[in-house]
């Protein structure tokens, strides 16, 4: 159980826990969140208690991060295959493992690299999934280890850096 005030992950979004209340649909008690980034009030979800779905979780932890950066290396990319990518794409990012942001990210930098060396334009599905596969992964990063978003996204790769060269 969550307490008002507790940060957790709902989707791949970092959020808020506001307050709990009674559904007016379903009866059962729900999680009132807000984005992290967002907490003006503008936007609110409700989300079960039981969490049924799986799509809450709790914050990522600096173990948890130490076990990413060691294990990125050895996170494979998916297969290059241009006629499935979105959904490749899609259903990794619909999940709840954040090693998948990882196989997103490095999977779209290399597809890019790649044509970047064959001198065409970067793929905008490559460009789209990168831009928020690094969003909730450095958002998620940023807020475990209190950081800014850039000092999160720094501190990741030089991490992984270190891990590549040993």
């Amino acid at each position: 159980m969550y307490k008002v005030n507790d940060v957790v992950v709902y989707r791949r979004d970092v959020c808020k826990v506001v307050g709990k209340k009674r559904s007016d649909f379903t009866g059962e008690m729900c999680y009132i969140l807000v984005p992290y980034y967002q907490q003006d009030g503008s936007v609110k979800m409700q989300v079960p208690v039981s969490n049924k779905a799986g799509n809450l979780r709790d914050l990522i932890t600096k173990k948890e991060i130490d076990a990413l950066i060691k294990e990125t290396p050895d996170i494979q990319s998916l297969p290059n295959k241009p006629a499935n990518m979105k959904s490749q794409y899609a259903t990794l990012l619909k999940g709840n493992d954040i090693s998948d942001l990882v196989c997103i990210i490095k999977t779209s930098y290399g597809r890019n690299k790649a044509r970047h060396d064959q001198n065409k334009k970067s793929a905008s599905i490559d460009d789209e999934y990168l831009q928020r596969a690094e969003k909730f992964l450095f958002d998620e990063i940023a807020v475990a280890l209190k950081k800014d978003y850039d000092s999160a996204k720094a501190y990741f790769e030089k991490a992984v850096e270190k891990v590549k060269k040993k």
